[in-house]
């Protein structure tokens, strides 16, 4: 697939079943794309394993996704029905990386952010985060309008339920992939993350987090209107909670939670730059104190310090195929005013706004 240059909003509404449906139809073809770019990016940790095999064990997540959010599961079939892809296959897009991030290699790149109060101007809560993985994954920009529940809108992998963005009651959420060494059958990251999208306040997101039996390790940054912000770092069995320093809050790829800080492998994978994105990010608004808005964070997104693997992330052409990492969308959002600001490149390309 090509790398996009820029979004379309596409907007969706009614009961899950036919959010899914309509969500299945309108990005058929992304859906479809991204079946075989995961059979290519799979085979990297997975060789030898034909995708129909992987497709069929992902049955698996069927029954914990019905026991956490039944109608999540009610979206994934029509996700099926409408992309013209089995229960299975929908599964599979759900559950994805619980099956390639295995190890070290896949670790990933993202780096997320927020700050209110005496930290940004006007003290308004700003979020967002940059999604680095392998270029020509299709992002998909959209909006849902359950029957029930507030709206949100926000970005996410063709095929997969929306995990980063805000809702229409004021709440932001984002995440980082973590490094574990064991993933097990649980809740797929994405399902956990659209609940918390979902949620009322900030307490209630991170209960759809710390109530869920998640599969693998990830980091939650969750962010409130009124100034809240709280992150949640989970793995299979535990989880830890960190507060902001000085109304600023920044993650990457590694545990910040000192108990979880023994079994994290990110020091053992490809991607040391994890330690200096989280600092530099931090780093940066600490400069901007007082002053970060939405033209602050554009500017700051874009830095190149380590480059390619800076913030602002660019494929490493020297380096082995599972480091060929690049910044796929960088989302900036401003949960109180129901908008979000998104590019697939922000040094090269600009952000677009879109609103509830």
């Amino acid at each position: 697939m090509k790398s996009q240059t820029s979004f379309t909003l596409h907007e969706f509404k009614g009961t899950w079943k036919e959010i899914g449906r309509q969500y299945g139809e309108e990005c058929r073809e992304e859906i479809k794309d991204m079946h075989a770019y995961w059979e290519n990016a799979l085979s990297v940790v997975m060789p030898g394993t034909p995708m129909d095999v992987i497709v069929e064990k992902s049955s698996i997540f069927a029954d914990p996704i019905c026991a956490y959010a039944p109608e999540f599961m009610e979206e994934i079939e029509g996700i099926a029905e409408g992309a013209g892809i089995s229960v299975n296959e929908a599964l599979f897009h759900q559950g994805s990386f619980e099956m390639d991030v295995t190890g070290p290699l896949y670790i990933g790149g993202c780096t997320s952010f927020a700050a209110s109060g005496k930290a940004t101007k006007g003290g308004k809560t700003i979020a967002g985060q940059h999604f680095d993985w392998f270029d020509g994954a299709a992002m998909v920009v959209m909006k849902l309008k359950p029957e029930n529940g507030p709206e949100i809108i926000g970005t996410s992998i063709a095929g997969q339920l929306l995990q980063f963005g805000i809702n229409s009651l004021g709440i932001a959420h984002y995440a980082n992939v973590l490094c574990w060494p064991k993933s097990i059958v649980g809740v797929p990251a994405v399902v956990s993350a659209q609940k918390a999208l979902l949620s009322k306040n900030v307490p209630d997101a991170l209960r759809c987090i710390t109530q869920c039996q998640n599969a693998i390790a990830l980091n939650h940054l969750i962010a409130g209107k009124d100034g809240d912000i709280l992150d949640v770092e989970v793995t299979p069995d535990k989880c830890g909670i960190l507060l902001p320093d000085r109304d600023i809050m920044t993650h990457s790829n590694h545990f910040l939670t000192h108990f979880l800080q023994d079994r994290d492998m990110a020091d053992q994978t490809s991607f040391p730059d994890t330690f200096l994105r989280q600092y530099r990010m931090k780093q940066l608004m600490e400069e901007h104190f007082g002053e970060i808005d939405v033209d602050v964070m554009k500017e700051l997104l874009t830095d190149h310090r380590g480059y390619p693997d800076s913030i602002c992330r660019h494929c490493d052409e020297d380096g082995p195929a599972h480091e060929k990492f690049r910044t796929l969308i960088s989302i900036i959002s401003m949960p109180e005013e129901g908008k979000i600001w998104v590019s697939p490149q922000p040094c090269q390309y600009p952000y677009q706004e879109f609103s509830l």
